[in-house]
């Protein structure tokens, strides 16, 4: 196919998201979000890439599509991923007890996979989080982003566990930090680290990262408390950040995260081997790959409690994002409904 042929057909992709994009418009125009940024991508190309509204109303900053956005979950799958790197290198198999590589879980009986795919046992939460606010890391208080890995995961292994391994699906932001430190003990680096020249730099996600830099490219949080919209968290660009979050403390914005979620479409073996994508995309238990949930129809997705979502669709080679920083509203639930329904159409 000719590229001037090729150029049409993406052309006409991409008109085909009109409405997908005017949805997403139309609810910031009807103040339902203050802002989103939007991509869509097909076979490796990105047709339509746009972001709407403000990122800080309060100050009247414009949302762009390079805004820094705070991930939260979303990067579990990251934080997965990483873990993958270990295990194509050979220093960590599914199925080794955590406590072959964290001796503090020594009789706990659970294993690396379950960890992955939210079946350990552990609780929802590390102890030392506090239960209100989301913000990076999920919690709105700086005190949260001050806390050491080391010390929040001597902290889960001390809490009695709510479950037995293997006995049921509990989504647990505590397990990922167990990820994150296994990392830093057997790669000999901090995680952030890790994540970065493993995953990061190979992809060219070069603005990715757990520790801005620059607070005027980082969008703030919203949420929603008695009908009416409220400021969560604002970047302090004073604050020392210790605590990287494995669970959740990615900044990035779908520009980049595109670079991501597409690995697993291409399966080229550069970044992770097959048989790594292969797990992580396999069903490990009801809806749970390693780091992914899998939908009904074969895609994967992940999404954050800060209003982020991101999914692939390996059959027709789909990738869809879509960046709110904006939590607890109906109305931004129903947009992401919405728009994930329209680029299922368009895509057909």
């Amino acid at each position: 196919m000719s590229s001037l042929v090729l150029s049409l057909v993406f052309l006409a992709q991409g008109e085909a998201l009109e409405p997908a994009f005017r949805r997403v418009k139309e609810a910031v125009e009807r103040d339902e979000v203050p802002g989103v940024i939007a991509l869509v991508a097909r076979d490796g190309k990105v047709l339509r890439h746009e972001a709407f509204g403000l990122s800080d109303p309060e100050k009247g900053v414009p949302f762009r599509t390079d805004t820094l956005c705070w991930m939260a979950s979303i990067t579990k799958p990251v934080t997965a991923a990483a873990v993958m790197t270990l295990v194509d290198a050979g220093r960590i198999a599914l199925d080794d007890p955590v406590e072959k590589h964290l001796p503090e879980f020594k009789g706990r009986g659970f294993t690396v996979r379950q960890l992955l795919s939210h079946t350990s046992g552990l609780p929802a939460n590390p102890p030392t989080r506090k239960r209100e606010g989301r913000g990076p890391g999920g919690a709105v208080d700086d005190s949260w982003l001050t806390q050491e890995l080391p010390d929040i995961v001597r902290a889960i292994a001390e809490a009695e566990p709510p479950s037995k391994p293997g006995e049921r699906v509990t989504y647990s932001n505590a397990a990922f930090f167990v990820l994150g430190r296994m990392i830093e003990v057997v790669a000999g680096k901090p995680y952030a680290v890790h994540v970065r020249e493993t995953l990061l730099e190979p992809l060219g996600m070069r603005d990715s990262t757990f520790v801005p830099t620059d607070p005027g490219r980082v969008s703030s949080i919203y949420r929603e408390r008695e009908g009416r919209r409220a400021l969560d968290w604002r970047f302090n660009p004073e604050l020392r950040i210790a605590n990287t979050a494995p669970d959740g403390g990615l900044f990035s914005n779908p520009g980049e995260l595109v670079r991501f979620v597409q690995l697993f479409l291409d399966d080229d073996g550069k970044v992770l081997s097959r048989a790594a994508v292969s797990e992580m995309l396999k069903e490990q238990a009801p809806g749970r790959g390693l780091g992914w949930a899998l939908l009904k129809d074969g895609s994967f997705a992940h999404g954050g409690s800060s209003g982020t979502y991101a999914w692939g669709e390996p059959k027709r080679r789909v990738v869809g994002i879509l960046f709110l920083q904006y939590w607890g509203s109906e109305k931004a639930g129903k947009l992401r409904e919405d728009f994930v329904r329209a680029v299922t159409e368009a895509t057909r």
